[in-house]
């Protein structure tokens, strides 16, 4: 599973605090991954570490051992312990390969590259088969960091005579022969490497994927193609917009389950709010707070789909989604809440505005014979209703 395992373990941990905030963190994530180890290397050396440090404690000649612990640290991502361990297996078997491989690895990884290729040429002489030609791709990083490029096109092109099938050496030998200014010959083994990973088998592939993805990335970071550099520009940019476009779903996909409820309830809202009608409530109307008419009132307006009314810059509208109930004399339906400029309430007024605002409320019209009584109420919220008489305009 590699890497995967953390993103997975990040993404459940977002999802359990309900903070989508988090999901940044998938990028730092990202970028240390040549720095955290794999989480398999982790649980290796939990499982096996302990037991080999204690044989390595008690028998200074377990040459075995020491390889062995040696590699745990390789792979924790740790190869100055690792390096300690094989210094001292050497000491005791100078002219073991696999730990002269080994070695070789620890050195490179930490800078020391032509001490790294002294070992592992070493290595290559004592068996040029170790590890289906290892020695030679470890070489020829160990090549590139120090600019040897005609070298280090001999020793990747070495390695692939062992494995062949490995997308990340013919990556490599692009990368030296563009250091020696070869660009013909980089691109041949770019695309070589890339022909290669499509006619892997599934499980390779899979296996490969993140250096089939580097590969493609060489064609713009190393081979500057101008094709490439569009593809990955407008690669960025798409990623850019659907990443914006994306992120109030999985904000709301984070959000606790009563609140998604409601999201969701909301988005439904939306795509109906201006496809319902008031019929034969549709008018102008002067409004006062219910059983106080001697109140000075304001003008409120019941178009073909809200209920409206404003001042002179803002407004304020109740646009219908659902409709509940009709009947003679009488409306019940759901709404949305909005507050409008009044240019939105002009385009409102028109029919040509439908956006939803964020707060659903509870609607009742009921025709009396002195007035028609309005009543709002958010939903869930009877209680904080407020209720208004209507006098139709003549």
């Amino acid at each position: 599973m590699g890497y995967l395992g953390y993103y997975f373990a990040w993404l459940a941990l977002s999802y359990t605090v309900r903070q989508p905030w988090l999901l940044v963190g998938l990028v730092v994530l990202w970028l240390l991954r040549g720095v955290v180890p794999a989480p398999g290397a982790l649980f290796g050396a939990l499982s096996g570490a302990g037991r080999l440090r204690e044989q390595v404690r008690l028998n200074r000649a377990n040459v075995t051992a020491r390889r062995d612990l040696a590699t745990v640290y390789l792979e924790l991502l740790r190869p100055r312990r690792a390096l300690e361990l094989l210094e001292e297996g050497l000491a005791l078997s100078p002219d073991d390969a696999e730990l002269l491989y080994l070695s070789g690895l620890a050195l490179q990884r930490i800078g020391q590259h032509e001490r790294a290729l002294e070992r592992l040429l070493r290595a290559i002489e004592k068996d040029s088969r170790l590890r289906h030609g290892r020695p030679y791709f470890v070489a020829g990083e160990a090549l590139l960091s120090l600019q040897r490029w005609d070298d280090a096109v001999d020793a990747f092109e070495r390695y692939l005579d062992y494995a062949s099938s490995d997308v990340a050496a013919h990556t490599a030998l692009a990368r030296a022969y563009a250091g020696a200014r070869d660009a013909a010959a980089a691109r041949k083994w770019l695309r070589a490497g890339l022909e290669t990973w499509h006619g892997l088998p599934g499980s390779m592939k899979r296996r490969q994927l993140a250096a089939y993805l580097r590969a493609q990335w060489a064609r713009v970071a190393v081979l500057r193609q101008p094709g490439a550099v569009v593809a990955a520009l407008s690669l960025a940019v798409l990623a850019g917009y659907g990443a914006r476009a994306a992120w109030p779903l999985a904000a709301g996909l984070w959000q606790p389950n009563d609140a998604r409820s409601q999201l969701l309830r909301m988005r439904e809202a939306a795509k109906r709010c201006g496809t319902q009608q008031t019929g034969e409530f549709e008018g102008e109307y002067r409004a006062s707070l219910s059983e106080q008419e001697d109140e000075v009132g304001y003008d409120l307006r019941i178009g073909r789909d809200r209920i409206t009314w404003q001042d002179e810059d803002h407004g304020t509208e109740y646009c219908l989604s659902k409709v509940i109930e009709r009947r003679g004399g009488s409306l019940h339906a759901e709404a949305i809440l909005r507050f409008v400029s009044a240019r939105e309430r002009d385009e409102a007024a028109a029919g040509m505005s439908t956006s939803p605002g964020g707060v659903l409320f509870d609607v009742r019209l009921d025709r009396g014979r002195q007035f028609t009584r309005l009543r709002l109420a958010p939903v869930g919220e009877p209680m904080a209703a407020t209720v208004l008489d209507l006098r139709r305009k003549q």
